[in-house]
């Protein structure tokens, strides 16, 4: 066991690798809420939507409209996996609320996985919209003295989103610890209000800034 601030990790070593299995099962759980969710509302699909499959189309619709409005063409093959990172995220950050359950999103870990789906995003996106050599080039401009700084800037980007979801989320966590040992109900109370209010505008802006920050790219490869 590890202790932390806010939870103690259950660890297991792997070689010299030490995993924090509650994160892990923590994540499982919340992809398969997500899966069970993707099932319900497609098995019985509807031309007139009803209930939770017309919840389903329209945050995919109204999460399409942003990334297209800010990627345009690009968004075919970056918004099924964007899509994906917002609803992880989403329900990651929300779960921390059940009694008994943290959120995966509080482990530096698992943030950083996400920024690596990212910038893996990022550099799939440019290659296949700008062809490999295109977006290759786009390293040594305006000259190849700038290659280094041009890598380092796009590990950067990606990177950064890591370190706000994970620090914002711990915090968020601390915050309600905290607010629980002071008051007995309303403050608390309003603690986990403040979380579903973190959590979703952690989940809304990792989204955009990914987005923006594949654009950018994109934009810089031409």
């Amino acid at each position: 066991m590890k202790e932390s601030p806010i939870r103690t990790h259950w660890l297991v070593h792997v070689g010299r690798l030490s995993v924090h299995m509650d994160t892990v099962i923590m994540t499982w759980i919340v992809m398969g809420i997500l899966i069970s969710m993707a099932w319900f509302a497609t098995r019985r699909m509807k031309v007139i939507p009803f209930g939770l499959q017309n919840l389903i189309e329209w945050a995919v619709e109204s999460l399409d409209g942003l990334v297209r409005e800010n990627m345009g063409a690009a968004a075919n093959v970056c918004f099924p996996v964007l899509a994906t990172l917002f609803l992880f995220i989403l329900i990651s950050n929300l779960i921390g609320l059940v009694p008994g359950m943290s959120s995966p999103t509080s482990d530096i870990n698992v943030t950083l996985g996400l920024a690596a789906v990212v910038l893996g995003l990022t550099v799939y996106a440019g290659a296949k919209t700008r062809g490999i050599g295109k977006y290759l080039a786009s390293f040594i401009k305006p000259n190849p003295l700038f290659l280094p700084l041009n890598i380092l800037e796009m590990f950067t980007r990606s990177f950064t989103l890591a370190f706000r979801l994970f620090g914002n989320m711990f915090a968020g966590d601390m915050l309600i610890v905290i607010l629980g040992k002071l008051v007995m109900f309303i403050v608390p109370m309003l603690g986990q209000a403040f979380h579903v209010f973190v959590s979703v505008l952690q989940a809304y802006l990792f989204l955009m800034l990914a987005t923006a920050y594949i654009a950018v790219s994109l934009q810089e490869s031409e």
